[in-house]
């Protein structure tokens, strides 16, 4: 079953590096419950479609429910909270953060890549699931994959953009943050 993306305030490393209040933890995570509520229909329905047009409408429907959540959140941020946070979601969301009509506008994408990117983020989430799948049984290794993962990512996004795209990147996605894996062991 398809489901709403969880945003990154709810990772306790980004939350924490963003000094987000416990006042504003908490509105973040009632408004992040209020928007799953929003979406949940739109996102069980997703199984319902074919693979091609349920990889399309997941990312359509991905970038609406962040654009929501983002400007939301807004009431709740601080500016500097806030530009910083877009910052963050680009470099998690990575060649997925690329589907973005507007990102690909500022980055100047062109058609060869647009299409292109669909393998490149294929290859990203496929490598997350595993590392993830990893980490739940071995923390250690798994963390030890993520990291792995992340080195392989920024090379491939490099490879993907051009030196101007890169350059426009780096100016939207601020100074790297070194994400920490949260892994969840597997139910008994």
């Amino acid at each position: 079953m398809n489901t709403s993306p969880n945003p990154l305030a709810r990772m306790n490393d980004v939350s924490s590096s963003l000094n987000f209040m416990p006042e504003q933890m908490s509105r973040l995570n009632t408004l992040t419950q209020q928007m799953q509520a929003r979406y949940r229909d739109s996102y069980s329905n997703l199984s319902t479609l074919a693979p091609a047009e349920r990889f399309a409408r997941t990312q359509a429907l991905n970038q609406q429910y962040y654009n929501d959540w983002s400007k939301a959140a807004g009431n709740v941020l601080t500016d500097s909270q806030q530009n910083r946070y877009q910052q963050l979601n680009y470099q998690y969301g990575g060649f997925n953060s690329l589907y973005d009509p507007a990102v690909q506008k500022q980055l100047n994408l062109t058609p060869a890549q647009i299409t292109g990117l669909r393998s490149q983020a294929d290859w990203s989430n496929q490598q997350l699931q595993d590392v993830y799948r990893l980490g739940a049984t071995d923390p250690l290794r798994g963390t030890q994959a993520y990291r792995d993962y992340w080195t392989q990512r920024q090379e491939r996004l490099k490879q993907f953009l051009t030196p101007d795209q890169q350059k426009q990147w780096l100016q939207m996605t601020g100074t790297p943050y070194a994400f920490q894996p949260e892994f969840t062991p597997p139910s008994q």
